[in-house]
């Protein structure tokens, strides 16, 4: 999805000049596996047990890149939760996908798949995205139809994992400017830190 020039310029004038963030904008179907994987490292599954979850096996570590992005985010600049009023000033990118996680804990996944997400906006680090602010979404998707119930210690585990691995040296991005990532296990949970507008996507 592109929008007119000129609806950015005035959309990005109105965010500067009220010091406000834009209305919710329609979002597409959510998929994680959105990018290409600059990275597809297997790391060691954690001990599920303990977190009273099925063993989920070793996880898969995909971090997006610039090749299929267009956006990108200063992961030490959240602004607030979408629809919020409320700011997170002192807060970074960990302590984000940390307060979603705890948020969703003992949300249920039925055999019929799904996904529960959350949109945060963060300061914008790319210099040629239109706006400056950057919606972040911070999601789980079940997408291979495994029932269960979400574990908050279980999810932030994962969520440190995509922030971290991606972020880490040699990687795409840069905790200054996150371009996206993703861990899946075994079992079909993905756990990921994405835009998934489609003005952040080269389409």
């Amino acid at each position: 999805m592109k929008f007119p020039s000129l609806t950015l310029v005035a959309l990005a004038g109105m965010l500067i000049s009220a010091h406000a963030l834009p209305e919710p904008l329609s979002k597409p179907e959510i998929s994680t596996s959105q990018a290409e994987a600059d990275v597809e490292e297997i790391i060691p599954s954690i001990n599920a047990t303990e977190h009273g979850l099925s063993p989920r096996g070793t996880l898969k570590l995909m971090c997006y890149t610039t090749a299929t992005e267009k956006w990108a985010a200063d992961g030490r600049v959240p602004i607030r939760e979408d629809g919020k009023n409320y700011d997170l000033k002192g807060k970074n990118l960990y302590d984000v996908a940390g307060k979603f996680c705890y948020e969703k804990n003992g949300y249920k996944f039925s055999k019929n798949g799904g996904y529960t997400s959350q949109k945060y906006w963060f300061k914008n680090a790319l210099k040629t995205f239109p706006l400056p602010f950057v919606p972040v979404t911070v999601n789980i998707v079940n997408a291979d139809f495994r029932a269960g119930t979400v574990n908050a210690k279980f999810c932030a585990d994962m969520m440190v994992k995509v922030i971290s691995g991606c972020t880490a040296k040699g990687r795409p991005s840069r905790f200054d400017h996150f371009i996206g990532g993703e861990v899946q296990d075994s079992s079909g949970w993905t756990y990921a830190v994405l835009c998934d507008e489609g003005y952040c996507m080269k389409l």
